[in-house]
């Protein structure tokens, strides 16, 4: 890690006022200790990795460990860094007058910003490396025989089309459940009754009754492989949690009788006929309980992975550098709003909001901040107070933004590398053209304005 800051700030002493600001903030976070002491607490919490699986478990189960738990604690240390870094260095310079020699040069303010932002980026890049290839060799070690993962093989999961609920039936529903049930669903907000409407229905049309059967289709245009398989996961209730089933699936030609238990997962192989196919159909029916006395009167489907087609697509190794690089990307956007907001709050204030943001993020919004009123809900009286007022506008403004921002978990994919789940060329740049470009480089432009408004020689504004 020294040794790649060191030929970073090597490689920048020529260029114009960009490359002086990124080396300057290479220099000074090594100097303040922040990336030595950040690095250190990265590799020692991924050392201490294998503490949490056991040599009596299975080299599948402790592979998923060790990459799920070894990408959360990568993705949480960076994305703090980049908020120390970025939240940092703007507003300690601003207080110790060093900004001013950085802006001397011709189109410096426009530079100050991105050059910081540019440094922060290579110096997570530096840590990131050798990280994932510790992780890897941790990974590798634990497998069975002791490779690092170039042959198992990740999967492109692919999900069935599903029949679609339409609103006059969510409205059918909704009739009848009020009428056998007014003081439940009549007191309901008509939002609400619909979402439950809905959700009842779609799970009741992903069941199969004793006897009957019904068809999923799946298209694959990449044509299917060797090796892909039809994975499913049903529920058969709560009173029958032990109790085996079985189901008849067809795949083209070919009839398999399957044994199911209740949540456990069991996959079918693809036939051979069906080896380069775009699309085709799975024909699953129900043929009841095992056992005779046993009486189970449907299995359901219950969850988004309960049914997904399962083809080999690229190595875990692959998938893990990818998702690695959009982890690099969200903190990249982490960089961009704790610089711009350290350009009009204290370094306090500005970490306190960017990891608001971090919190709010990983949790899907403000949930919780602000009460959602029904009908028998009793007025506060305290919720006029200004106080109240000014707290649920941030709440209301915080949610639009996190939903505006739903890329943001929609690209956080160490679970599904940890699953065996591949991540595609296409999602990286997806992740980086919204997180990183658009959302990102809006942000930035919006702290470039700000800063090259301000007087830095006298730190307040003109």
């Amino acid at each position: 890690m020294a040794l790649g800051i060191f030929l970073s700030i090597s490689a920048l002493r020529r260029g114009g006022a960009l490359a002086a600001v990124t080396r300057t903030l290479l220099a000074e976070v090594w100097r303040r200790g922040i990336l030595p002491v950040g690095g250190g607490i990265l590799f020692v919490g991924i050392g201490m990795l294998p503490l949490l699986v056991t040599e009596s478990t299975d080299a599948g189960s402790r592979i998923h460990s060790l990459l799920e738990y070894g990408q959360g604690w990568i993705a949480a240390t960076l994305l703090v860094l980049s908020l120390l870094m970025s939240c940092g260095s703007y507003c300690d310079e601003v207080v110790t007058g060093r900004i001013r020699w950085l802006v001397v040069r011709p189109g410096a303010k426009w530079a100050l910003l991105p050059g910081k932002c540019l440094g922060i980026l290579v110096a997570l890049f530096l840590l990131l490396v050798p990280a994932t290839l510790f992780l890897l060799l941790l990974v590798g070690r634990a497998s069975e025989p002791p490779v690092i993962l170039w042959n198992p093989q990740a999967v492109a999961v692919v999900t069935p089309e599903t029949l679609k609920v339409t609103d006059q039936e969510v409205e059918s529903y909704l009739v009848l459940q009020m009428l056998e049930d007014p003081q439940g669903w009549g007191l309901m907000e008509a939002a609400e009754g619909q979402r439950r409407a809905r959700s009842r229905i779609e799970r009741l049309s992903r069941s199969i009754p004793v006897g009957s059967s019904h068809d999923y289709w799946f298209e694959y245009p990449s044509g299917l492989e060797q090796g892909a398989v039809i994975s499913m996961r049903p529920s058969l209730g709560r009173v029958h949690r032990s109790q085996r089933a079985r189901l008849r699936v067809q795949l083209a030609d070919a009839k398999t009788e399957v044994v199911i238990r209740n949540g456990e997962r069991s996959s079918i192989e693809i036939p051979d006929s069906l080896i380069e196919a775009n699309q085709f159909k799975v024909g699953i029916q129900f043929l009841g309980a095992v056992e005779e006395d046993v009486r189970i009167s449907s299995v359901l489907w219950n969850g988004s992975d309960a049914i997904e087609l399962r083809v080999p697509d690229g190595t875990l190794v692959s998938a893990l550098i990818r998702s690695q690089l959009l982890t690099w990307v969200r903190c990249g956007f982490i960089a961009a709003l704790g610089l711009t907001v350290s350009t009009f709050l204290g370094m306090p204030v500005a970490t306190l909001f960017v990891l608001c943001f971090l919190i709010a993020a990983a949790g899907g919004g403000f949930a919780g901040s602000f009460d959602t009123k029904t009908a028998e809900t009793v007025a506060d009286p305290r919720s006029q107070e200004p106080l109240q007022v000014v707290v649920d506008v941030l709440a209301r403004a915080g949610d639009f933004i996190i939903q505006q921002l739903s890329a943001w978990n929609q690209h956080a994919t160490g679970a599904r590398v940890a699953a065996g789940e591949n991540v595609t060329t296409a999602e990286v740049f997806s992740g980086l053209g919204l997180i990183g470009l658009l959302w990102g480089g809006t942000i930035l432009l919006v702290g470039i304005f700000i800063s090259a408004r301000q007087e830095h020689g006298l730190g307040r504004d003109r």
